[in-house]
């Protein structure tokens, strides 16, 4: 019995002292390591700003926290940078060009795009000292070398270079023993962002291969012109035995490229997309009736909990826009949808929509168990009736 009252005093003594004694800083279990290399919120902080092109910049942040590190991330991945304009809370993915080996900032290189929302605010407003919130790192598109073999080519169009820009730094500075063949798209000569970079890695790096393709070039331009095509392809890489595609750009020319692979029998599994994103024009995708009226409003209900009280709003939505930029317009408080990718890949966005018809790309991949309950991605959903939608069951 005395042994017994020893015992429990002891424990007694254990669990005062654990209540009391502070958890040391310097601790690290797997709950903060966890928190390190996915945290879900970044605060980052622009130190630099450089003109790249006369619609590009290049942005370098660093984190805004000191306790908080950056999180890592893989070459070719990307990051779903938060914005608040007018009001408006949105995100979009930029692609990471610094390498992952730069612990100490990320760079993004964002190109103004016409009739965009976020692109011109940050190429006009953003300055040196803004602070602004950004998910970890996210995206397929990176180098697997179990499945990818050594010999790859990288075709990109526009400013679809820039997680090339990551990848081919990482290869340059691990020395990674990979043959790369960089194709790469543009307008015209002034066109070319990064090309002092991509020269440079050309001139050190034997396994690194660059070359430009024009579609609309100057006269005096002496390299390829056009598109990009299957016969310019063949040109640059020879035999397609053993190589490996990775296809970053937009819509069209996903469309055309993959057309140019298939005549190339190129098999779809040795081919790697980056997200599609939003298309600049939903009325022009396959599948989308010419009976919609893209101007038709549709009516949006939607069910949510703010300060644990459900709530409810009714608010109108076009049919051509995405559904999330519609909720996004109405500036509810303490209303956040979890997204990154804006193109129905990451399933961060997935919402419960209980009745309603929506217009989905086809190239859009949705999980069989969402659509099997009713979840969708409003990112990439296009209301087409009207719809109930409820956030209080995610």
């Amino acid at each position: 019995m005395e042994d017994i009252k020893k015992y429990q005093k002891a424990e007694k003594t254990k669990k005062t002292r654990e209540e009391l004694q502070a958890i040391p800083w310097y601790y690290d279990g797997l709950e903060k390591l966890c928190d390190r290399i996915h945290p879900k919120k970044q605060y980052l902080k622009i130190s630099d700003i450089k003109e790249v092109s006369p619609d590009t910049k290049l942005f370098r942040f660093v984190s805004a926290k000191s306790n908080q590190p950056l999180a890592s991330f893989r070459a070719g991945q990307y990051i779903g940078f938060i914005v608040e304009i007018n009001g408006v809370r949105t995100s979009r993915p930029y692609s990471l060009v610094s390498s992952p080996n730069q612990v100490a900032y990320y760079e993004l290189g964002i190109r103004k795009k016409e009739g965009g929302f976020v692109s011109p605010y940050l190429i006009n407003n953003a300055k040196i000292g803004d602070i602004f919130e950004a998910t970890d790192p996210m995206g397929n598109l990176y180098y697997n070398s179990i499945f990818h073999g050594k010999d790859l080519v990288f075709i990109a169009g526009g400013c679809g270079i820039t997680p090339f820009i990551s990848m081919l730094r990482d290869v340059s500075e691990r020395l990674l023993p990979l043959k790369i063949n960089l194709i790469f798209g543009c307008l015209t000569e002034k066109d070319i962002i990064f090309r002092d970079l991509l020269e440079e890695l050309q001139s050190r790096r034997p396994n690194i291969q660059i070359n430009y393709v024009l579609s609309e070039p100057e006269s005096d331009w002496k390299g390829e012109c056009g598109f990009i095509t299957k016969e310019i392809i063949q040109k640059f890489i020879g035999s397609i035995k053993q190589k490996y595609f990775y296809i970053v750009g937009n819509r069209p020319m996903y469309q055309f490229i993959d057309q140019e692979l298939a005549a190339m029998g190129i098999p779809r599994h040795r081919i790697l997309y980056e997200a599609f994103g939003v298309p600049d024009d939903i009325t022009k995708v396959m599948g989308w009736s010419s009976d919609i009226d893209p101007s038709k409003k549709v009516k949006v209900t939607l069910k949510y909990r703010q300060l644990n009280t459900e709530k409810t709003i009714e608010f109108e939505a076009y049919c051509a826009e995405p559904l999330l930029n519609s909720i996004e317009r109405q500036k509810l408080t303490n209303l956040e949808i979890n997204n990154g990718c804006r193109s129905g890949e990451c399933a961060l966005c997935r919402t419960k929509m209980d009745n309603g018809k929506v217009f989905i790309p086809p190239n859009v991949t949705i999980r069989e168990i969402d659509s099997d309950y009713g979840f969708i991605h409003p990112c990439i959903s296009y209301p087409l009736t009207d719809l109930h939608i409820d956030l209080t069951s995610i």
